[in-house]
């Protein structure tokens, strides 16, 4: 029988577990190190890829082969050019030579799933701010690594795990809050028992423990500069200052102040950071983190009483200043004891089980048998239509919303539309995506746009109905209706990844380890 995993797929580092004997999920160990997370870095070489802390290491003399946080560019139409050492826009240019970034993370995945043996079938986590574009990334890196795969959102994930550790006290309207190395998510969740009812999400896809050790660098460069007349080589490109930085903001989170000896082209220099240095110099990422947190509860509909408790996601709440702030607007400080690192791949492990039970055996399934997940649209749908303004005399085409962000899934909308001329001949059905409810068809993107013809003699304000289904799986049934002749297109999105997978898989033939 094929195991079953569950992957956290994450920006700086990445975990698997799966469901033991018992049904309880279980980090794996890389078996090499005994390391329970592994870094999401990856070097490739003339005839193999490295991943992990190797990789970091190889960054410092071989940076171009050394490939780091991915998972920013799951949504981008880049390369990672190894002449260059750089993500390269693929628009408007020809024979890149280099990786798309399924690639890069699929080479994360086949390292991930043999920690252990016989993995057919996997959950992979993914920021709940994930646009389908980086979705079907993600599921193209998946198939490359030969995995059947189905995703879930993080914060999602993670509210399963806490909601079904043993003797779980998890009961209530719960705050997940989910800061990791590259992107922060809120969910606000129902919990009764093993049912997460998810009410909202909200997050930056580009916050997130890189971008504070990114602040340490500066401050490291300016005190260089200050002492030495002369600031430090490039040091944003610099992967060993990453790390003093990474190291430095650990020590920050238990000490008032850290000491490093920071090489440099007018030799070495003794530098301190203190924690209020480093806490001032993120400022406006914790700002960003506060509107965040508003926003969630305003969306929700509720205020921090209304909060049973505050659940930790990701290493970067380990920092004091986070858990200053979430004490501060929650008005109780969050709850700790949970792996704040393997949470979301627990589970996703859940999550794997839950869609497989004809993998598990009997203990297992007892373990799940009352888990229920119910989630949530995390974007907006709609289409896009002509609209006049007759007092203003003018008109253009919009984006009107027809499934809103945070509707309970699985769902159903139905909107009325209309014929814009007499002998129209077709009609446009574009199905749109946006973070906000948003008219100008500049902020949506277009996921699909596909022509219906219309019926014979066509006359202006003839009815076209269109609806939307959304179920449980992320899959989107539009049918765009033309009333008047009953001719109907319909349209079914799913996240599939890439119809040129021979492409994808062409130049990924070497040894990974």
């Amino acid at each position: 029988m094929s195991k079953i995993v569950g992957i956290d797929l994450g920006t700086t580092f990445s975990a698997i577990a799966e469901l033991d004997d018992l049904g309880n999920p279980e980090v794996l160990s890389d078996p090499e190190n005994n390391n329970r997370i592994t870094r999401s870095a990856v070097y490739i070489g003339r005839d193999k890829a490295i991943v992990g802390d190797k990789a970091v290491d190889a960054a410092v003399t071989s940076r171009k082969s050394t490939i780091l946080e991915v998972k920013s560019e799951m949504e981008n139409n880049v390369v990672w050019s190894t002449k260059e050492g750089e993500w390269i826009e693929k628009e408007g240019k020809k024979d890149i030579k280099g990786y798309v970034p399924s690639q890069i993370s699929s080479i994360i995945l086949s390292k991930l799933k043999d920690y252990t043996s016989g993995v057919k079938k996997a959950v992979v986590t993914v920021p709940a701010m994930f646009a389908e574009a980086a979705r079907a990334a993600t599921l193209d890196a998946a198939k490359l690594a030969k995995l059947d795969v189905e995703l879930i959102n993080e914060p999602t994930a993670a509210v399963l795990h806490y909601a079904n550790l043993p003797g779980a006290s998890v009961n209530g309207r719960v705050l997940i809050f989910d800061l990791g190395g590259g992107t922060f998510d809120i969910t606000i969740a129902n919990v009764k028992g093993k049912k997460v009812d998810v009410i909202t999400s909200v997050g930056d896809k580009h916050l997130g423990g890189r971008r504070f050790d990114e602040e340490i660098i500066k401050i490291l460069d300016k005190k260089y500069k200050k002492a030495k007349s002369k600031g430090l080589d490039n040091p944003l490109k610099d992967e060993k200052l990453f790390t003093i930085a990474e190291r430095i903001k650990k020590i920050l989170s238990n000490k008032d102040k850290a000491t490093e000896i920071i090489e440099g082209p007018k030799g070495p220099h003794k530098i301190d950071v203190s924690r209020k240095e480093f806490e001032d110099s993120i400022d406006t990422y914790i700002e960003k983190i506060k509107m965040l947190m508003e926003e969630a509860l305003e969306r929700a509909d509720c205020k921090p009483n209304n909060i049973s408790q505050t659940l930790l996601v990701g290493g970067s709440t380990r920092m004091p200043i986070v858990n200053q702030v979430i004490t501060k607007i929650m008005k109780k400080a969050p709850v700790k004891g949970v792996n704040v690192d393997e949470a979301v791949a627990c589970g996703a492990a859940i999550y794997a089980g839950l869609q497989n039970k004809d993998s598990l055996n009997s203990a297992q399934k007892k373990a799940i048998s009352n888990v229920e997940l119910n989630d949530v649209c995390n974007f907006y749908f709609g289409t896009l239509m002509y609209a006049h303004d007759r007092e203003r005399n003018i008109g253009g085409t919009v984006n009107d919303c027809v499934i809103p962000r945070d509707t309970q899934l699985p769902c159903s909308v139905t909107k009325n539309y209309q014929v814009m001329f007499d002998d129209q001949k077709e009609i446009d059905c574009t199905v749109t995506q946006s973070e906000g409810e948003e008219s100008d068809v500049e902020f949506v993107m277009v996921i699909a746009k596909e022509p219906l013809k219309l019926s014979k003699n066509a006359k202006a304000e003839d009815p076209i109905e269109v609806t939307y289904s959304y179920d449980t799986n992320g899959m989107m049934h539009c049918i765009f209706q033309d009333m008047k002749s009953k001719k109907k297109h319909e349209i079914s999105l799913k996240p599939e990844g890439s119809k040129d997978f021979k492409e994808l898989k062409d130049n990924l033939d070497f040894e990974i380890e």
